[in-house]
């Protein structure tokens, strides 16, 4: 096995088809519930890789305050250092926004880039990249969630369960960025908050150049049409990667309905390293 040539490994809170980790040689973790005296899912992928021949990972993860299995990550790969270098990226965001560092993980290794060069690229990038998401404004309302046998508060539905929220039907605009969440406006009108979001990433290109953007949506196309509207409506200079379907993990944080824009400066995504 080439010396370049390190696994990626990712969980499904980056919402990515398995389709595309198959064809980028990804492996997502499978967080069934284990049965008793199993290793932790992500343990056993590691050290099953290790005995594949691999000797390092690249662990791509979203940020804590959006899923608590980064953290799971972290432990397990302290506890399989004696077999495999296992290093883990956070993302800062979450959904796309983490799929983004995936994708471009898979093209430093397919262009041959080196280990320590990919991880630092990767995370000069999560630093940049943003999801931008409307949740549901049942979502908003939960004050605790469990996920995974694991009691979690779900920061979201804390920032915003207001009881004008729950009376008026209220959503919120939110920007998940640098492993914080933050409210960047409320309204019961979805059209008024998606040309909010519109307008937050228009003051990022503004700052930072052309941007690249994927859509995530989960059980609302209409409201992604509107996003979308309000996307082209702002003249933002940015170009679609595409779009991906919410999975179990983040559907469980901002809700079915929920919509969501990652975005990225292009000059940070399109960078290449070194080989």
């Amino acid at each position: 096995m080439a010396e370049k040539d390190f696994a990626i490994v990712c969980d499904a809170s980056c919402d990515l088809p398995l389709s595309f980790l198959e064809k980028a040689r990804v492996v997502p973790v499978r967080l069934a519930d284990p049965e008793p005296g199993d290793a932790d899912p992500f343990e056993r992928v590691y050290r099953g890789l290790a005995e594949k021949g691999y000797g390092h990972v690249v662990s791509i993860h979203s940020a804590a305050s959006f899923s608590p299995l980064i953290e799971r990550a972290r432990a397990a790969a302290k506890t399989c250092a004696d077999a495999i270098d296992v290093r883990i990226v956070d993302s800062g965001s979450a959904s796309a926004a983490t799929g983004m560092l995936i994708d471009r993980a898979a093209r430093h290794r397919y262009f041959d880039a080196s280990l320590d060069d990919s991880v630092a690229a990767l995370e000069a990038l999560a630093g940049q990249v943003r999801l931008l998401v409307i949740p549901v404004s049942s979502t908003l309302q939960a004050a605790r969630r469990r996920q995974h046998g694991r009691a979690r508060t779900g920061l979201i539905g804390r920032a915003a369960a207001t009881i004008r929220m729950r009376v008026t039907g209220e959503r919120g605009l939110y920007l998940v960025s640098g492993g914080e969440i933050t409210q960047l406006a409320r309204n019961t009108d979805t059209v008024a908050l998606s040309k909010r979001l519109a307008h937050a990433a228009a003051a990022v290109s503004a700052s930072n150049g052309p941007l690249l953007h994927a859509l995530v949506e989960d059980g609302n196309a209409r409201s992604l049409r509107v996003i979308e509207r309000a996307l082209e409506e702002e003249g933002l200079r940015t170009g679609c990667l595409g779009t991906v379907c919410a999975l179990p993990i983040t559907e469980e944080v901002v809700g079915a309905g929920s919509v969501a824009v990652a975005i990225a400066p292009e000059s940070a995504y399109r960078r290449d390293v070194a080989k």
